[in-house]
């Protein structure tokens, strides 16, 4: 070739969306990291809690639709569990176990008193919100630990270190453009193992109900799991890409992506235990109560657990509004680091 000829050329070829760019940065990274076998696994063994889940719901609407039985072991199961006399004999026994067996599930007390009130709205609203909330909190947010923590360390760490940056901001590719493009990448793989498991397990529990019209008293629970969702993957996904720009080397994020989750809930664990010794001696004192509430704070997956809880709507507002004051904090730290660490490289 010519020496004349070398240098900028038009570009012949079709323009995308200067609004679509990011989404090369994205597809890229998914199908790069899919490439894992453990990837890959995780990913199947995330929907596995689907048919654990889904019994659940099968069992509760068939105590729902069965029908009560007469007056006297109406009368007979008022006397036995002292409560209402318009309550199911069967919402009773349902009552009276939630409160036996399940004393130490997040808000089994406040479903034993959606069945002691005998509404078969309220109950199936309730329960649903119930089932899903600890779906998110306990199986899915284990899974999606281990996930990110396979996904997200190498996404930035791997570009400090090939100086591929070099490659991306030679294109008509923009800081935030990159940083969006990044985030999307884990942020696909939690809603695949977290939104999509809970919608489909709303819509069979629409599909064991009598009929459609209970989706009137149920709509807005896709709602909530939408928001739960956000309110998990964008201070996760921050704070993963964040531990990534810190270092060249993707071992050194991976360290510290589960360091920040273990040392911070057994850092909570180890003080309620103490605390928990004091409260032995002085349970009614309420400074010792607040203390085990205000050391929660330290550990983010409690947090996050109480954020959801107020999503589905077992918590109030002044019991979690510094959950999401912590959180709020990661994530706007995150992405500040990460903004910071992502335009040093280019800085003249």
């Amino acid at each position: 070739m010519p020496i004349h000829d070398v240098g900028y050329r038009g570009w012949n070829g079709k323009k995308t969306s200067p609004m679509t760019r990011w989404t090369i940065i994205t597809t890229s990274g998914i199908r790069l990291a899919a490439k894992s076998k453990w990837v890959r696994r995780m990913l199947f063994v995330a929907w596995l809690p689907v048919l654990y889940w889904g019994l659940g719901f099968f069992f509760v609407e068939k105590a729902i639709a069965t029908s009560a039985p007469d007056n006297e072991v109406v009368s007979e199961l008022q006397e036995t569990f002292d409560v209402q006399v318009n309550a199911n004999p069967t919402h009773l026994a349902i009552q009276q176990q939630l409160r036996n067996q399940f004393a130490s599930a997040p808000h089994a007390d406040k479903l034993a008193d959606a069945f002691e009130s005998g509404d078969t709205a309220r109950i199936r609203n309730d329960v649903w919100r119930w089932l899903l909330m600890v779906f998110f909190r306990y199986p899915q947010a284990l899974l999606i630990l281990f996930l990110i923590g396979a996904v997200a360390p190498s996404l930035i760490s791997r570009d400090l270190r090939s100086r591929a940056f070099l490659v991306y901001f030679s294109r008509p590719i923009g800081k935030l453009e990159y940083i969006f493009g990044k985030l999307c990448i884990p942020a696909a793989y939690m809603i695949a193992v977290s939104t999509l498991p809970a919608l489909a397990l709303y819509c069979f529990a629409i599909m064991m109900s009598p009929d459609v019209t209970v989706i009137m008293n149920t709509w807005d629970i896709p709602i909530r799991i939408v928001i739960a969702s956000l309110s998990l993957v964008i201070p996760t996904a921050s704070l993963a890409l964040m531990l990534s720009s810190l270092t060249q080397e993707s071992r050194y994020a991976n360290f510290s992506w589960f360091a920040v989750w273990a040392l911070g809930h057994g850092a909570f664990q180890a003080i309620r235990t103490g605390i928990s010794a004091q409260m032995m001696k002085l349970p009614d004192d309420p400074n010792v109560i607040e203390a085990t509430e205000n050391w929660r704070l330290v550990s983010l997956y409690n947090c996050l657990g109480d954020i959801q809880e107020f999503i589905f709507g077992f918590q109030s507002f002044p019991d979690v509004w510094k959950a999401f004051a912590v959180l709020g904090g990661v994530t706007l730290f995150s992405l500040f680091t990460l903004y910071r660490r992502v335009s040093a490289p280019i800085q003249v």
